[in-house]
């Protein structure tokens, strides 16, 4: 090795290579290339240009959510227009993996944030959809504090996100569980269960101070009572104040969803329930869709964000793609 005193360079340099600043292992470019698995995203919803971004950062596969969550969020919604959801999505992913060089799958269910429908007619036909090949899992559902019109009773979520599980139980899929939005307002508030509008668009139905930790208790508590494995529950829309529950009181996958700027958790957190509990049950998705602001690059600048923080490479890739691979049930 050159002795930094024979450099031939014009002026002092100083101490500026690796082993004289006790740096042993520099960033490895192969973190660059490191595969992922988006477990929730509505990238059926955006443009072709978002989804070449994926194919660009290495994306090998993308669930497609195609709940009604979004979708004419101001009329009534009859059990037909959320098939006819489904069957877009449906449609839209064999188009998608025709032009794309990820592999597109669905999620397919009955949000709980939406406009009522009657969903006793859904629950009829949901099994069918549930074993098609391009579903993969059920979701997103789960209890939410408000709606995007008129509240929906505790009760009825609960009947909505119990056959869902009863319907994931029987078709050995996971089951993928929104819980309340926790938004920052500044840099030391939070708020809990607001809409992207930034204000509520339906009166509460939970407290909005323990809202995400009581939704997330309420959708663990069902899973309970069906007999649904908590291996097959995914926690979505993680945020700290629910990490210790899921981590410490349950077996379920908790979710941080790092791509749109409702969802407002940050790598230091992921970094942080990594640390304090290891990897095993950690997910990064994005939930990017084209219906608001999102970041078809989230994921790539989350995995380097996560190894630049000081996560191990190995951890990173099972966050991101180990997982949800698992998860998943893909080959």
């Amino acid at each position: 090795m050159a002795d930094p005193d024979t450099y031939p360079t014009q002026r002092p340099m100083g101490a500026f290579r690796n082993d004289e600043l006790g740096v042993e292992e520099p960033p490895s470019s192969a973190v660059t290339r490191m595969p992922w698995i988006d477990i929730h995203q509505h990238g059926h919803t955006m443009s072709w240009g978002d989804r070449e971004r994926f194919d660009l950062s290495g994306c090998e596969a993308a669930v497609f959510v195609a709940a009604a969550a979004h979708y004419a969020p101001y009329r009534p919604m009859r059990p037909e227009d959320v098939r006819f959801l489904w069957d877009d999505a449906i449609r839209r992913s064999h188009a998608i993996g025709r032009s794309h060089f990820f592999d597109p799958y669905l999620a397919i269910g009955i949000h709980t944030t939406g406009p009522k429908v009657d969903y006793e007619d859904l629950f009829d036909v949901l099994p069918e959809y549930a074993a098609l090949d391009e579903v993969v899992a059920l979701g997103e559902t789960g209890i939410s504090m408000t709606q995007y019109s008129e509240p929906m009773a505790v009760e009825d979520q609960e009947a909505v996100v119990r056959e869902q599980m009863r319907v994931a139980d029987d078709q050995g899929l996971p089951i993928l569980l929104h819980t309340p939005s926790v938004t920052k307002s500044e840099p030391d508030k939070w708020l809990t269960g607001k809409t992207e509008e930034g204000h509520d668009l339906a009166d509460p139905v939970l407290d909005p101070a323990t809202a995400k930790l009581d939704a997330t208790k309420m959708d663990v508590a069902l899973a309970d009572e069906v007999g649904l494995a908590h291996e097959q529950v995914v926690l979505d829309h993680a945020h700290p104040s629910m990490a210790e529950f899921v981590m410490e009181q349950t077996d379920c996958y908790l979710a941080f969803s790092i791509g749109q700027w409702i969802r407002t958790t940050t790598v230091e957190d992921v970094s942080a329930v990594i640390e304090e509990y290891g990897p095993e049950r950690v997910i990064l998705d994005t939930d990017v869709a084209g219906m608001y602001q999102t970041q078809p690059f989230a994921m790539k600048r989350a995995i380097l964000d996560l190894v630049r923080s000081g996560v191990e490479e190995e951890d990173v890739r099972k966050v991101v793609y180990e997982n949800p691979k698992g998860v998943l049930g893909l080959e």
